[in-house]
């Protein structure tokens, strides 16, 4: 799916696709600051993910630093392929080299791990992790304490930002089945704007439909069975 296929459809609404016409609402901004549908589409796609952080989620191998104290896995630091804004969970150890998939590793609330974690215990196995992004979305915990040799790899999967949507014929950068949501936030956000499509009425009526789309997302999302196993205590 393409990001032109919603830009379509938003065009659509707004009664901007008449044929020989000027449109009001071109898909890119120009050089001279003009705004286009695709900042509204970016800046929709953001709303989603902030709401729905599985929308950009990455499972992968990232490399852990020493000590129990962790940060969010970076480029620049965890080997990771994009910059996490949450971590969603580990998943199991992946030995010395990212490519040794190893023993499942066990989510324990922040609270509890710290009480009984004995801080001087380390190992290259780790066996729980435990994080809390209400309190601190940038750290985390992992036990045993990670040691300064060997590297400890562990696959984990976060939220990653979103990419930017440059261009109309750029790859939609949500699954489609999010394409609706996106709709109904980008109309609401122009309706409710100070221009020549504003309508307050249709601004409400767009973020009521998107709220509901989000909704019965979440409502299917939940009722599914989701199996989860369990790493080893300490």
């Amino acid at each position: 799916m393409r990001a032109a296929d919603v830009l379509r459809l938003v065009s659509g609404a707004l009664q901007d696709l008449e044929p020989g016409l000027e449109s009001r609402w071109p898909w890119e901004g120009g050089n001279d600051g003009r705004v286009g549908l695709l900042d509204f589409l970016n800046d929709a796609v953001w709303a989603v993910a902030l709401q729905r952080p599985d929308t950009t989620a990455v499972t992968e191998a990232i490399l852990l630093e020493p000590g129990m104290r962790q940060r969010l896995p970076r480029r620049s630091v965890n080997g990771a392929t994009r910059d996490a804004r949450f971590l969603m969970e580990l998943i199991r150890n992946m030995g010395p080299d990212g490519e040794q998939p190893g023993p499942a590793i066990g989510s324990v609330p922040p609270e509890l791990l710290l009480a009984w974690a004995n801080t001087g215990r380390t190992s290259p196995v780790v066996e729980n992790f435990a994080y809390d992004r209400v309190t601190n979305r940038d750290v985390y915990y992992v036990y045993p304490a990670v040691p300064d040799r060997p590297e400890v790899w562990v696959e984990a999967t976060y939220s990653a930002a979103p990419e930017p949507v440059a261009g109309p014929d750029q790859s939609f950068p949500l699954s489609a089945e999010y394409a609706d949501a996106v709709k109904h936030h980008m109309l609401a956000s122009i309706f409710s704007g100070d221009n020549e499509s504003s309508n307050a009425a249709k601004a409400a009526w767009h973020m009521q439909m998107y709220a509901s789309v989000m909704g019965v997302k979440q409502s299917v999302d939940a009722a599914w069975p989701r199996a989860r196993g369990t790493g080893a205590g300490a």
